[in-house]
């Protein structure tokens, strides 16, 4: 990093740490006055699913900042090289995203679904750093989704390239075209209307292992049916025989 990259991420360090206090002294809060028996009984079940929600919260918030810090000036080369013995399942990363966000989808009627699960597309790479990549677009996907839409998740091998496409796409508010909603701290305008609490990291964070530790790409626009849609591309794909492990 140069000098305005370090202090930009200082800030946004700064930052997330602010965020992830806040949420954290209103959990403690919460569960004194339950414990006080402040919090009447029929409100007793609506405060602990508020204080759950800024608990996952936190831990995205978390999770994302040491990602960034483990992987940000990270050796790609050895990192690379050890990843040539582990090898992620694509449908099986999936899956295992998916499932952290079932109940946060149900609450806000947003399903996410798997279009191919029996398909065993695979690249080699460290499955833990992938399956963040995944988690960090389905928790925008779940917050920013209108209410009854499905996001659909698709993975194929393109034959001419050989490189593994992933396909994640619903309706959501979207983004305006000029926006880099890949780079350190930014927001979309959209999302900032919807909520003010946000670090900007999370979709940096995908950037980062998608190109700096995959070496392939990641996208996102909006379609003319108006989905939005993140695409991942990843080199050196193949096929893993004998189903999901």
């Amino acid at each position: 990093m140069d000098v305005e990259e370090k202090d930009k991420a200082m800030n946004l360090i700064s930052n997330i740490t602010h965020q992830a206090i806040n949420p954290l002294n209103g959990v403690i809060g919460t569960l004194d006055n339950v414990v006080k028996g402040i919090v009447p009984d029929e409100k007793k079940q609506q405060r602990l699913t508020s204080a759950r929600s800024q608990l996952e919260y936190t831990v995205s918030l978390l999770r994302n900042l040491a990602y960034f810090a483990q992987y940000s000036g990270a050796d790609v080369l050895a990192y690379r090289k050890e990843a040539e013995n582990r090898k992620c399942i694509i449908p099986q990363v999936i899956i295992e995203a998916m499932m952290f966000f079932q109940e946060q989808g149900s609450s806000h009627d947003v399903s996410i679904e798997l279009a191919n699960p029996a398909d065993q597309n695979a690249v080699k790479g460290n499955p833990d750093l992938l399956r963040q990549v995944f988690m960090n677009i389905f928790d925008n996907a779940v917050k920013y989704s209108k209410p009854g839409s499905k996001v659909l998740v698709k993975d194929w091998i393109q034959k001419r390239s050989g490189d593994l496409i992933i396909s994640i796409s619903g309706q959501s508010i979207g983004f305006d075209p000029e926006e880099d909603i890949f780079s350190l701290g930014v927001r979309g305008r959209k999302a900032r209307e919807v909520t003010s609490s946000g670090s900007g990291l999370g979709l940096h964070i995908c950037r980062l292992i998608i190109e700096k530790l995959f070496n392939g790409e990641i996208t996102g626009y909006t379609r003319s049916d108006g989905d939005v849609v993140f695409e991942i591309r990843l080199p050196g794909a193949f096929v893993v025989s004998g189903g999901m492990k």
